[in-house]
């Protein structure tokens, strides 16, 4: 039985390799499909092949990338590919789309072949997007592909509540995390009393790291601490500049790939996510899984992951002055950070391991595309 993989609109393994994602998709999902399915197909954006990112002769043979001769237009891409590559569509039981950015060419592919496809609803697409025509274009693009798809996979209740009001079947399974990677360990051992203050993600405006930096601030008059700040973005300089005139200590990592990442999180002594808004952040899940005590604010997203003074501290995002009240008591009082961190391990471990996430995702394929699960 083959099945095809869509990225997300315009993306591709060197895109995940660039935000450092390119182990979690390789390992956590490219490995169990193959082994499930037999054959996978990549349909990629970008112009790349998978020898890039492994040297797996098995994986290698397993999985075949179906990418662009020179790099496209992702718009001219999404519709084409179906075109493109048809009969390789055709030879596909069933697709998975990654994200609903990504189901244009498995419309079209379900359209022509009638080929079925499963979908990620990670975000709602159409509301989240700037106002203007490309929000109504998204917001269209969203609903079309959510009522056509065979199933939905939602990553939240709130999603999935959203999308069984437009799609037949939907299924609530959450980003997953390989907790036997981030996994809690004994921390790096430092010479100094610094605090160090995590956060793990891109460096965009909806995620309010000028409320992180305003609040390490604050601290900062109290006690030694220094954020440590893995990504990448457009507001990597004025955070510079604004961290440098307020006197915080900032350590900007760029980003790192994932399987490096355990390490940061042992040497932290708590993890902060300070977005507006999440779908269902998989940094917030890899900081649970490692047992750090974590800050985030009150968004849907992160309160489908964090129950407030059980398994982290949840603050108001529009009041920097709360983020650090609740950065003051998990950084003075051992107690409860350790308790947050032993609850949010297990959380994670019964409900977000993404062998198992993954295992449900396969069942759930191998079922639309007519195999013998």
């Amino acid at each position: 039985m083959t099945v095809g993989f869509l990225p997300a609109l315009g993306g591709g393994i060197r895109e995940l390799a660039a935000g450092g994602q390119a182990p979690r998709l390789i390992d956590g999902y490219l490995r169990p499909y193959a082994k499930a399915f037999g054959r996978v197909l990549y349909f990629s954006y970008l112009p790349e092949s998978l020898a890039e990112f492994t040297d797996d002769q098995a994986l290698l043979g397993a999985v075949e990338m179906l990418t662009p001769a020179r790099p496209t237009a992702r718009a001219r891409r999404a519709v084409s590919m179906p075109w493109t590559h048809a009969a390789s569509f055709r030879a596909c039981a069933v697709l998975r789309v990654f994200q609903v950015t990504g189901v244009i060419p498995a419309i079209v592919a379900n359209a022509r072949f009638g080929v079925p496809y499963v979908t990620t609803y990670g975000f709602w697409y159409g509301r989240l997007s700037r106002p203007g025509g490309k929000r109504l274009v998204k917001a269209v693009v969203e609903r079309v592909g959510l009522r056509r798809a065979a199933a939905v996979i939602a990553t939240t209740d709130e999603l999935r509540m959203r999308a069984a009001a437009l799609s037949r079947r939907v299924e609530l399974i959450p980003n997953g995390v390989d907790t036997r990677l981030f996994t809690p360990g004994a921390p790096a051992a430092t010479s100094d009393a610094v605090r160090r203050i995590l956060y793990v993600g891109r460096l965009a405006p909806e995620k309010n790291l000028a409320a992180l930096v305003e609040a390490a601030a604050r601290l900062a008059e109290r006690r030694p601490v220094r954020l440590v700040i893995v990504g990448a973005g457009p507001l990597e300089a004025p955070l510079r500049r604004q961290a440098e005139a307020a006197r915080v200590s900032v350590d900007f990592r760029g980003v790192v790939d994932q399987r490096r990442l355990p390490a940061l999180y042992a040497a932290a002594d708590a993890f902060v996510l300070a977005s507006f808004t999440e779908g269902h952040p998989k940094a917030l899940v890899e900081a649970m899984s490692s047992g750090l005590p974590c800050v985030a604010s009150d968004c849907a997203g992160n309160r489908s992951l964090v129950t407030d003074g059980v398994t982290g501290l949840l603050f108001d995002p529009r009041r920097p002055e709360a983020l650090t009240a609740c950065l003051e008591r998990v950084l003075t009082d051992p107690t409860l950070a350790a308790a947050l961190g032993r609850a949010a391990r297990k959380t994670v471990t019964e409900h977000y391991d993404l062998t198992a996430c993954v295992e449900r995702e396969i069942a759930l394929l191998k079922s639309i595309g007519g195999s013998p699960s």
